[in-house]
C-alpha cells in the first residue's frame, strides 16, 4: 500500500514521510485512533516507504522489488499479528481454514492478506471475525503468538533494512503476550521497527504507553471522506453524500455500512426501538424477557455493536431534546422515531444510562452471561427511562 491510496490525512503522511527523510523513525510506534480511520492502512504504507529502494519524494515507487512484495504481503521481513481464535466447528463459508488449538496468527495468512485487499487496507474488527468465521468468539492474540513474534523477529533481515512488525488491535493482547511485546520492545532485535495499531488506549498497559511513540490518527476529513463516498457509489446525490459523511464522522467502515444501509444496522434499529418502548412500557417483563432471549443468542460482537448503536441514539436523542439540532447525525429512517423519543434523554438519566451501556460492553469482553447482562440492563433502564427531568 502506497500513501496516495490512502483516504485524506495528509499532515500524518507527510509527517511520516519527514520522519524518514529526517532519519527520526522511532522502532516502536503506536497508531492510535476511534474505528476505521487508516490506522493500519497508514502503517503499511509507512513501513512500505521505509523499506522501498527507490523512494520518490513522497511516496514509495510502488514498482522495486520491495514494494511488489510489500503489495502482495509476501516480503520476508513484513511480519503481521493480529487476533484469532479457534474456528474448527465453524459454518462459515468466508474461509477454508479450520483450527481448533493453540491458534496464532499465521495460520490465518491467507484469509488476511484476501481480507486485507478487499477491504483495501481498511479492516474492521467485526468483519474480520467473520472472515474467519469466529463472530461468536472474542478473539485474541495470545501467549503462543507472542512466543511466534519473539522468534520470528530474532532473525537478521533477509532483504530489507528493516524487519518490520505490525500489530492490529495490540489491545486484544492478553496479559502475557503484553509483558512479551513490552521486553520486545524494550530491547528490540536489530534493525526492527514495531508498529502498533489500537482503537482504546485505556486497554494497553501503561508501561506499553510510556514505551512508544504515540501516532494519533484523527478521523478522515468530512470533504475527503465525501469523495471517497462519491467514488464508491456515484449514483448518490452531493446531499446524500454530504448526510452519510456526517453520520459516519470519519470512518470508512462507517460510511460503507450506511451508503449499503446494512442489515445490522436496520437491524440494530429496530432492536433499540423495541427496547426502548418495552422498558417504558408497564406490565412488559413478559416481552422483556421475549426481547433477553433473542438478544441473548446474539454473537458477542453484534451484542457490542448493538449496545454501542445504543450509545449513539442516546447521544443524539440528548442533542435533539436540547435544541442543538446542528449538531445532530441521523438516518432518514431514525429521524421520526427519536424525535418523539427525544424528551425521555435528559441531563438527569442521560449519565446514568451511558454508565450501564458503557459497563454492558465491558462486561461482554468478559464473556458475562448475556441472559443475566441484558436483563438487569432491561430493568436499569426501565427506571431510569422513568426518571422524570427535574427528579434528583
Amino acid at each position: 500500500m502506497q500513501f496516495k491510496d490512502i483516504i485524506g490525512q495528509d499532515a500524518l503522511k507527510m509527517r511520516l514521510i519527514n520522519s524518514v527523510k529526517e532519519n527520526r523513525i522511532s522502532h516502536a510506534q503506536l497508531f492510535l485512533g476511534k474505528g476505521t480511520i487508516g490506522k493500519f492502512a497508514l502503517a503499511f504504507a509507512y513501513a512500505q516507504y521505509i523499506n522501498c529502494t527507490n523512494k520518490q519524494e513522497n511516496d514509495s515507487c510502488g514498482t522495486c522489488s520491495s514494494c511488489r512484495k510489500y503489495a502482495a504481503m509476501s516480503h520476508p521481513d513484513l511480519f503481521f499479528s493480529y487476533p484469532v481464535n479457534t474456528n474448527k466447528n465453524t459454518t462459515s463459508k468466508t474461509t477454508e481454514t479450520r483450527v481448533s488449538k493453540d491458534p496464532v496468527s499465521r495460520d490465518f495468512i491467507n484469509d488476511w492478506k484476501n481480507y486485507i485487499d478487499e477491504v483495501k487496507g481498511y479492516p474492521d474488527l467485526f468483519q474480520w471475525y467473520q472472515k474467519i468465521g469466529i463472530e461468536n468468539k472474542q478473539g485474541l492474540i495470545s501467549r503462543e503468538e507472542s512466543r511466534k513474534i519473539v522468534q520470528q523477529l530474532q532473525y537478521k533481515a533477509v532483504e530489507a533494512n528493516f524487519k518490520v512488525l505490525i500489530v492490529w488491535m495490540v489491545e486484544k493482547m492478553n496479559d502475557v503476550a503484553s509483558n512479551a511485546l513490552l521486553k520486545l520492545i524494550e530491547e528490540p532485535p536489530d534493525n526492527t521497527l514495531i508498529f502498533l495499531i489500537a482503537n482504546e488506549r485505556e486497554k494497553l498497559l501503561p508501561t506499553i504507553l510510556s514505551r512508544v511513540q504515540v501516532v494519533v490518527v484523527p478521523p478522515i476529513e468530512d470533504i475527503k471522506l465525501q469523495d471517497f463516498i462519491s467514488d464508491f457509489n456515484p449514483k448518490l446525490s452531493q446531499a446524500e453524500i454530504r448526510d452519510i459523511a456526517n453520520l459516519a464522522a470519519g470512518d470508512v467502515f462507517e460510511a460503507k455500512e450506511i451508503m449499503n444501509d446494512s442489515t445490522e444496522l436496520r437491524e440494530n434499529f429496530d432492536l433499540f426501538v423495541e427496547w426502548m418502548r418495552l422498558c417504558y412500557k408497564k406490565g412488559s417483563l413478559e416481552g422483556i424477557k421475549t426481547w433477553v432471549d433473542k438478544v441473548s443468542k446474539f454473537g458477542r460482537e453484534k451484542q457490542k455493536s448493538f449496545l454501542n448503536y445504543s450509545l449513539r441514539m442516546l447521544r443524539e436523542s440528548l442533542l435533539l431534546n436540547y435544541g442543538k439540532d446542528q449538531l445532530v447525525h441521523i438516518m432518514l429512517h431514525e429521524e421520526s422515531f427519536l424525535i418523539k423519543f427525544a424528551p425521555f434523554i435528559h441531563l438527569k438519566n442521560a449519565p446514568d444510562i451511558q454508565k450501564i451501556l458503557d459497563l454492558g460492553i465491558y462486561e461482554i469482553e468478559r464473556n458475562v452471561a448475556s441472559a443475566s447482562l441484558f436483563t438487569d440492563l432491561s430493568l436499569q433502564m426501565s427506571i431510569l427511562l422513568k426518571m422524570d427531568s427535574a427528579e434528583r
